[in-house]
């Protein structure tokens, strides 16, 4: 999964007609959604109309035009009552999402809680994690005094909150040492079913490594699984396929690139041509299942 922060500015956007969008030969511009969100980079190709009838049945594709023009903040301005590390719910062995400060500050390393401290007089307790990992590079290193700030996901909901580091250690494994949880805000009531959504999404067959992405539409997910809306069909049940897409969860832009097992093909929406795979996610990283969940939780109804 690579991340990076969401722009605070949005393009001035200018809306595509069919006739805008070459056939056979790369876009040559990023392909972006009404509300800015990048669709398909510029080096995506449509291979025929099929495929371009489908690209504007799906989305509406802008390209954008002039300066950015500054954007409205889409913080979410309501907050809670404070809430305490016990009101999250957070046990030994549940997992957290955590990232750092400086140049991992985009990104979001995969953790456990392994203790708490003793209550202290204020009601305050430290947290204890293993040290961050992300598949395919390097632990985080963290230090004293830092502010790192943490996705945990328990039975009663997804929380995020801030912490500082108050120590790291080695032995007899690396671990940190966090202060008691800052500002704790819950993202919404856990409930993860599959969600109707509409993300611009590239595949192919894992079996046919050389043949160039196909264009589809995510039209529901889970932290397990999807439906894959598709021009038309090109793989079967129990094929693999490699597909990429990406959304944004609190301000935070996420492209996740990964497997999944077709377990069905089926019919797409009613009065929609083309036809919808029902993916199940082999391979997702922990960091990866964390934001999928944080990005469900903010936009579940």
């Amino acid at each position: 999964m690579t991340a990076q922060s969401a722009s605070e500015v949005s393009p001035t956007l200018v809306r595509l007609a069919a006739t805008d969008i070459p056939l056979n030969a790369p876009l040559g511009a990023p392909l972006l959604g009404p509300d800015g969100a990048l669709l398909f980079e510029a080096d995506v190709v449509i291979p025929d109309e099929t495929t371009r009838d489908f690209l504007f049945r799906h989305f509406e594709p802008h390209r954008a035009s002039g300066a950015p023009a500054t954007a409205e903040s889409t913080t979410d301005a309501s907050r809670e009552a404070p809430l305490t590390l016990d009101d999250m719910g957070l046990a030994i062995g549940g997992r957290v999402g955590l990232r750092g400060s400086g140049w991992s500050a985009s990104s979001m390393y995969a953790s456990r809680v392994i203790g708490f401290s003793a209550v202290r007089r204020n009601g305050e307790r430290s947290l204890f994690v293993t040290q961050p990992v992300m598949t395919g590079v390097a632990p985080l290193e963290l230090t004293r005094g830092e502010t790192v700030e943490l996705v945990a996901l328990t039975g009663r909901g997804v929380f995020r909150f801030a912490c500082t580091v108050d120590a790291t250690s080695r032995e007899p494994f690396s671990y940190v040492v966090l202060s008691a949880p800052g500002a704790i805000r819950r993202l919404r009531t856990r409930k993860f079913t599959r969600m109707p959504t509409r993300l611009a999404a590239l595949y192919s067959i894992e079996s046919q490594p050389s043949a160039s992405p196909q264009l589809g539409r995510v039209s529901d997910i889970s932290p397990y699984g999807m439906a894959l809306t598709v021009p038309a069909p090109s793989a079967q049940a129990g094929d693999r396929l490699r597909l990429s897409f990406r959304f944004s969860t609190d301000g935070i832009d996420v492209e996740i690139d990964t497997s999944a097992l077709v377990r069905h093909v089926g019919a797409a929406e009613s009065g929609d041509a083309g036809i919808a795979y029902g993916l199940e996610f082999e391979a997702l990283e922990p960091s990866q299942r964390i934001a999928l969940k944080s990005f469900m939780a903010e936009h579940h109804c």
